[in-house]
Formats: structure tokens, C-alpha cells, sequence
């Protein structure tokens, strides 16, 4: 009797383990969106903020740990192909490493082996513009590294985020949740939206600095 419980508990341990790891491969997450918004419509793309005076030369720069050159070549390099996929994109609007360590945006990786596979937090001013964006990128997810095509799309996501967009509430996009239901791809319609979050620059040529005239995009 004692053999056959004995069993039942190793057997229901193993289960739960098992269990336990399969959760763990399926939400590798992105840091979760602090808007209030409920979408879930697979053609609609929420918009958070617009950049205020950083954009008025249309150049975002960014620096990687305070240095231009600083990080180990797998992550600069990820950060280098999202960087150059946004600036193929993107209209009126570039992103530049800095030549000095003083930037616009500031990108840091850590090895943290958390669900969480990236962040980004924007500083924003009274008026509700982003005035500097602070991105951290984590190689790695339950002390397992991403792989170079998983860093760039967590890159290219933390990044969208720069731009002023917030995460969709459906898979197969770049701003879903989660990296594996994802897309590393930069659609129309993710351009028109950061358009449409800073269109006081894009839009109206820089004029006058103001918030997103709307809050969410509907996809054609």
C-alpha cells in the first residue's frame, strides 16, 4: 500500500513538473501594457504617446549602456538589424546611434531568466510628450539565450513601444504580448500608426508639438 502511494506521488510530481515547464515555454511575455484599453479587434492598434522636442529634427538616437559601442556583439547586432528595420519603414522619422552616449533612447540587456523578455518605459512631460525612452532587453528567458531572430524581434518590439505604440491584444503582429505569438514583421498599418502617434512631426511637418490625435488606428 505504502509502495502504490509512494508511486502516485512521484508520478503526480512528475506531472506537475512537466506541467510547470510547459507553461514556462509557452509566456515568454513582454512587460505587460499599463493602457486601459480592452481591444482584442485584430485590425486596430492602440496608440500610447507622441515624442516631443527629440523629434523636431525627425532623428531618435540611442545609445547601448550609456556607450556607443558597448554589449556583446550578439545583442548590438540584434539591436543593429531592428534598428535598421524600423529606419526602411518609418516616414519622416530615424533612429541614430549616438556619437557621444548622450541619447534619446537608452538600451540595456540583462540575463535575468524571467518570463519577461523586454521593457520599455518612456518619460513623459507635462504636456504628455516622450521626452526620453528607457528600453532593457533580456538575452535570455529560464536561463535559456534567445536566439539571434528572438532577440531582433524583441528589439523591434521594445521599439514600436519607443515610437509610441501599445500592445494589440491578438496574435501574429509585432506588438502582441507574447514573443512566440508574434511577428518580427513592421506592417503598413504598424507604420501608419506610429505616423498617427507623432503626427504633429510627420504628418504636419513639425510645426506645433501635441499629443496623438487619436488613440487607436483601424487597420485596412
Amino acid at each position: 500500500m505504502s509502495i502504490t502511494f509512494k508511486t502516485m506521488t512521484i508520478i503526480s510530481f512528475v506531472i506537475l513538473l512537466l506541467f510547470t515547464i510547459l507553461q514556462y515555454n509557452l509566456n515568454i511575455s513582454f512587460e505587460k501594457s499599463k493602457d486601459k484599453n480592452g481591444f482584442a479587434d485584430k485590425n486596430v492598434i492602440p496608440i500610447c504617446c507622441a515624442w516631443g522636442p527629440g523629434l523636431q529634427d525627425g532623428v531618435l538616437t540611442y545609445s547601448i549602456n550609456g556607450q556607443t559601442g558597448a554589449g556583446d556583439q550578439k545583442s548590438n547586432t540584434a539591436v543593429a538589424k531592428a534598428v535598421d528595420s524600423w529606419n526602411k519603414n518609418l516616414n519622416g522619422i530615424q533612429f541614430q546611434k549616438s556619437p557621444n552616449g548622450n541619447a534619446d533612447i537608452f538600451i540595456s540587456f540583462i540575463n535575468d531568466g524571467k518570463k519577461v523578455a523586454g521593457k520599455t518605459v518612456n518619460s513623459i512631460d507635462g504636456s504628455g510628450l516622450i521626452r526620453q525612452s528607457y528600453v532593457t532587453l533580456s538575452k535570455e528567458y529560464f536561463n535559456r539565450p534567445f536566439s539571434s531572430a528572438q532577440l531582433e524581434q524583441v528589439a523591434e518590439h521594445e521599439l514600436g513601444h519607443v515610437l509610441g505604440l501599445n500592445h494589440v491584444k491578438f496574435s501574429g503582429n509585432l506588438m502582441s504580448t507574447q514573443v512566440e505569438k508574434g511577428s518580427a514583421t513592421i506592417s503598413p498599418c504598424l507604420v501608419e500608426a506610429v505616423d498617427t502617434a507623432n503626427a504633429w512631426k510627420v504628418k504636419e511637418g513639425g510645426v506645433s508639438m501635441h499629443g496623438p490625435p487619436q488613440n487607436y488606428i483601424v487597420c485596412k
